[in-house]
């Protein structure tokens, strides 16, 4: 699912438009190499703007009269430079006076919008804020951070008090007492089984084992949704096995790239001399010598992100890489057996449906990157033993030290303060928010909604999201590049996209949690470790019994309604928009349209414009992938995005190249996002219209939106 906090691109061409359809004053060049400051004819009723309005009256408004005239034809010649830019800065003061206070805010009066939106939009706050991130974190955003924050103030003291699952859970996190007394036992069962690691027959019985209690080895495997036939599920092989966030950090060959291989280095062997390893130098040597050879059997992220996954069979993926007993393998992983340290018991019988993928008559398997894994095989094959133990140890630590001691988490500090710049931990009570409620996240959710969530906001963005979609569907009739047929499976697909809004609901549009809400009832203990053990096994057995589950379109994934985010699912083919994003600065019934539409509104549009992005537009109502656009269709729309994506080829951030290809679904998303949420904005002001003043303070909550 796209997540729309990602952060987007939008042209400056797309900016300028914006910010020339809202500002008061525009520069014009004239022949005689001097500018003149004209009015925009949106406000040359002065009485629509209550700022005009108030400055017209009195001694002050005479005042601002006369310095009006005086911008209006103002020379650039040397020495006249101030003057320019207190005229800029009375054109800001007017352009911003009727936005609300926390808008105005953020703004910088000094800046030109048709030159720097951005900068005029969020300049002021971005001068008082890009010094303030907090330690902790990587980032500080205006519009996403306040919201989550928020939530986190008011759920930490429901957490304490809190007698399920959920507040159970927060609890043992705060219990930093019995945590230290523990120590680094916890982990001690799963080390013991990596060392118990002699051959291939025993790396796959630990390999096993680590699969059933999420932690991935050498690849990843997981059970979704069937692309091509949504209503039944399948069984999905995947590469994985890396610990560094990007292909990129193992296999470019800059100084930068080399010293966070050589960090990571120092910061295995620290972790493991920890453990009491002899060796720990050579074995964080190993640990990044099998990392490496994993990464360069890895499809790049742009082949990774385009391809879809294909059904194979155990005889193909055999030929594929014969160096793993993917039968084998298979049948261990289905079968319920006792677990080998103190976490309990969640199976009961064994999973006959996962022993039977692939197999006529059973679930499907479907293969991500299918050039991975005669790659992996040729590894297993050229690696020795001691290589995998040693990456299996780091998996055992790097998926644990959060949930262990402090010295561990201050050694784990220091690994992410290379990679991301994080200064300090967290504060405790921040820590174990934020483990609790991904852990334990429907339990959560459920006691937002209940005690935290203004339901009236419910049925004000399901209006909005009808009117985004009523402008969308124009724009379909509008597309000469369609052809006919083409174009009305499109708006077919439009029609039947469904909206889940603030919480979870059915076909009828009735309020429908899910039974993860109860997950853990009954399992969580006074052990922070055990407790997040348990959850990661509970997950895995869920996901076994969903592989013959009934299929539910509805259903909200790896997310719950507390995130601050919103999301489509092409495969779904449905809308997700959480009820932690619909609060201010994003949202609020008691908020202006202009406000809501520019800032959740062109949300909402970016989400509904992903069903029909590079990506999404493959798949078709039902949200299955599928050819259903006929050629002439899908060349012309190849046209355009190619278009998109050549214009962001050019952009570069932070001295990196922009790669179009990959940023493409974004860049289509930001566009229609602000284009039709505008034009519903502006269709909803009925004949009176909207006003300059609205006008403008859509696009400057939009632009503070990023």
């Amino acid at each position: 699912m796209a997540s729309t906090r990602n952060l987007g691109y939008l042209t400056a061409a797309v900016l300028c438009a914006s910010a020339l359809m809202c500002s008061v004053v525009i520069f014009s060049p004239k022949d005689d190499g001097r500018q003149a400051l004209l009015v925009s004819e949106t406000t040359t009723n002065l009485e629509m703007d209550p700022f005009f309005s108030a400055e017209l009256k009195g001694a002050e408004g005479a005042d601002f009269l006369t310095r009006l005239q005086r911008i209006w034809f103002i020379s650039k010649a040397k020495g006249l430079s101030s003057i320019e830019k207190q005229t800029t800065r009375i054109a800001g003061t007017a352009i911003a006076s009727s936005f609300p206070t926390e808008v105005r805010n953020a703004v910088n009066l000094d800046v030109n919008p048709c030159e720097d939106f951005y900068e005029f939009a969020c300049g002021k706050w971005d001068a008082d804020n890009h010094r303030n991130i907090p330690k902790y974190s990587t980032s500080w955003s205006l519009s996403w951070d306040p919201p989550d924050q928020k939530i986190q103030e008011n759920m930490i003291s429901i957490l304490a008090t809190d007698p399920g699952p959920a507040g159970m859970f927060y609890r043992s996190c705060m219990d930093t007492e019995r945590i230290e007394k523990l120590g680094i036992r916890p982990i001690k069962p799963w080390l013991d089984l990596v060392d118990s690691i002699v051959d291939h027959k025993t790396l796959l019985h630990a390999v096993v084992e680590f699969n059933k209690a999420n932690f991935d080895v050498l690849f990843t495997w997981y059970v979704d949704t069937n692309p091509k036939k949504n209503e039944e599920r399948a069984f999905f092989l995947a590469q994985g096995g890396l610990s560094l966030p990007d292909q990129t950090y193992y296999t470019e060959d800059s100084p930068e790239m080399k010293a966070h291989r050589a960090t990571f280095v120092q910061r295995v062997a620290a972790f493991f001399r920890m453990l009491g390893r002899p060796d720990a130098e050579r074995e964080a040597a190993l640990v990044l010598q099998l990392e490496t050879a994993l990464a360069h059997a890895h499809d790049d992220r742009t082949k990774a992100y385009k391809e879809h996954s294909a059904e194979s069979s155990w005889e193909q993926m055999e030929a594929a890489c014969p160096a793993w007993p993917w039968r084998r393998w298979l049948a261990s992983l289905a079968a319920c057996t006792p677990v080998f340290n103190r976490a309990p018991q969640i199976c009961t019988e064994d999973h006959a449906a996962v022993a039977a993928v692939g197999s006529p008559g059973g679930k499907p398997l479907l293969l991500d990157n299918k050039d991975f894994w005669p790659k992996l095989s040729h590894l297993l094959q050229t690696q020795p033993l001691d290589n995998i133990k040693a990456a299996m140890r780091w998996q055992v630590v790097m998926g644990s030290a959060s949930s262990l001691t402090r010295r561990m988490e201050d050694e784990l500090l220091l690994w992410y303060k290379d990679l991301y710049g994080v200064k300090e931990r967290s504060k405790r009570q921040r820590k174990c928010f934020n483990s609790a409620t991904s852990t334990v996240g429907w339990a959560s959710a459920k006691l937002y909604s209940d005690k935290l969530f203004e339901h009236e906001n419910i049925q004000a963005a399901e209006t909005m999201l009808e009117a985004i979609r009523a402008e969308f569907r124009g724009g379909l009739e509008a597309a000469e590049w369609m052809s006919p047929a083409s174009r009305d499976a499109a708006k077919f697909k439009l029609s039947s996209m469904f909206f889940q809004v603030g919480v979870p609901t059915d076909k009828e549009g009735k309020v429908d949690w899910p039974d993860r809400i109860a997950a853990l009832d009954g399992l969580v203990g006074p052990d922070y470790f055990y407790n997040t053990e348990v959850s990661s096994r509970v997950a895995i057995e869920r996901t076994m019994k969903d592989l013959t589950g009934k299929t539910n379109r509805r259903s909200w994934g790896g997310s719950t309604p507390l995130e601050v985010n919103a999301f489509y699912g092409p495969s779904s083919n449905g809308l997700w928009i959480p009820a932690g994003i619909l609060q201010d600065p994003f949202f609020s019934f008691k908020n202006s349209d202009a406000r809501n539409y520019g800032a959740i509104g062109t949300i909402l549009g970016h989400e509904m414009s992903h069903g029909f992005d590079d990506d999404g537009r493959q798949y078709d109502a039902k949200g299955e992938l599928r050819d259903w656009w006929d050629a002439e269709t899908v060349q012309g729309f190849k046209n355009r995005s190619g278009c998109i994506s050549r214009l962001f080829d050019r952009y570069k951030v932070d001295g990196h190249q922009v790669n179009g290809r990959l940023t493409l679904g974004e860049d289509i998303a930001d566009s229609g996002g602000i284009k039709f949420s505008y034009q519903a904005f502006l269709r909803a002001g009925g004949a009176k219209g909207r006003s300059a003043a609205d006008r403008r303070l859509f696009f400057a909550s939009f632009a503070q939106n990023w």
